[in-house]
């Protein structure tokens, strides 16, 4: 199987669409809001229907055919906390729309979200990467993407300057930080193999995923009580 090490720097295959999804996390991102604000524009009739239609219709028409387009293949993003924090305000523009809330109406993020059964898209997108995570782990060590996590620990040579980017090596790892009294980290290839032998176990991967999810919500309380309108 042949390899392409592309440069860091070379931002032309960012753009590149490859099962429809781009390469590069952040342009993909911006692709999936302008295509999803397309899918919520198509509805406006359906949304402006308020005394027709109930409101928990209107959040299930949204989550099938607007949030599905927003998050598609999500759970391969790998996003600075800057872009979780614009995604999830994206997010709650848009349930604002489906839901009818206007200004001056003003309400704090963790009723706006109780109010639409609903939570931070960031926790969704969070959960998506765990998922496929240990889906790959327990799959055999020669598929592509099994390879590529490999593969990624081998030394190429003289490191870049400037700021690490945001891969999804260094996501992951970050989502492991967050647990209390752990060991668990994602920063070498022999983390891969302590990973891969809970995966295999998939309550003990549960297990892992949920605390993993609780440690991420703990985080989100200040947004949760701040006011929103």
């Amino acid at each position: 199987m042949e390899y392409t090490i592309l440069d860091r720097n070379e931002n032309s295959c960012k753009n590149t669409k490859k099962v429809g999804t781009l390469i590069g996390d952040t342009e993909d991102l911006q692709r999936r809001k302008q295509l999803s604000t397309a899918a919520l524009a198509k509805l406006q009739n359906v949304w402006v229907r308020g005394d027709k239609l109930k409101k928990k219709t209107k959040l299930k028409l949204y989550r099938a055919l607007v949030k599905s387009v927003l998050t598609y293949n999500c759970s391969t993003w790998a996003l600075t906390q800057a872009e979780e924090k614009k995604l999830d305000a994206f997010h709650r523009k848009q349930l604002k729309w489906v839901v009818g809330i206007r200004y001056p109406v003003k309400i704090t993020n963790k009723a706006f979200y109780k109010q639409c059964n609903d939570s931070p898209l960031s926790l969704y997108v969070l959960e998506n990467r765990w998922r496929l995570f240990g889906h790959i782990l327990r799959r055999d060590r020669e598929i592509p993407a099994n390879k590529a996590m490999v593969g990624f620990f081998v030394p190429q040579g003289d490191k870049y300057r400037g700021r690490p980017i945001t891969t999804l090596q260094v996501v992951l790892n970050n989502d492991l930080s967050r647990l209390e009294s752990s060991t668990y980290c994602h920063k070498t290839f022999k983390d891969i193999e302590n990973l891969k032998k809970i995966a295999e176990q998939r309550d003990q991967w549960r297990i892992l995923c949920t605390r993993i999810q609780k440690a991420a919500e703990a985080l989100q309380s200040d947004d949760y009580d701040a006011e929103w309108r």
